[in-house]
């Protein structure tokens, strides 16, 4: 019976270590049970904090969201007004320049009338002053500035 006995007592030894070994694993579980129980409300403190950051943030997102849908629509608005205008500005620029170029087609026509009148008010004036050589007892009648002759 001595080897029962040995095996007997190293049995003993082994449970005695191993109730130690779970008493101590029960300690340690009751003790993180209770750090457990006394930050669960901490937790679910900081959970509630989370959640309520958390839809604050996705209100601020839609909210600028939101803001960012306007601001393209009214990019766009204002991107075909600037087309708009872009086409106007063209118009206007080849209206210009159809009048600029016949305003100097007209100045052109205006400088040959004016040339042309000149040369004919000195043609006449040559012609007066000969025709007052000529007669000159008429020649007050047919002065410029009476009129008299038209």
């Amino acid at each position: 019976m001595p080897l029962f006995s040995e095996r007997v007592s190293m049995l003993e030894v082994q449970n005695r270590a191993l109730k130690k070994t779970a008493r101590e694993r029960a300690e340690r579980i009751d003790e993180l049970e209770r750090e457990l129980q006394q930050l669960a409300p901490k937790a679910e403190q900081h959970i509630g904090r989370r959640q309520g950051e958390q839809l604050e943030q996705a209100q601020h997102i839609a909210k600028l969201e939101g803001e960012l849908q306007q601001k393209t629509s009214e990019l766009q608005q204002k991107t075909g007004e600037l087309q708009q205008k872009t086409r106007e500005l063209e118009r206007v620029k080849a209206e210009r320049e159809f009048y600029c170029k016949q305003m100097a087609e007209l100045e052109e026509h205006n400088r040959l009338v004016t040339d042309a009148a000149t040369k004919y008010s000195l043609w006449g004036q040559k012609l007066f002053r000969e025709l007052a050589t000529l007669d000159p007892d008429g020649a007050p009648r047919r002065a410029f500035d009476t009129g008299s002759w038209m």
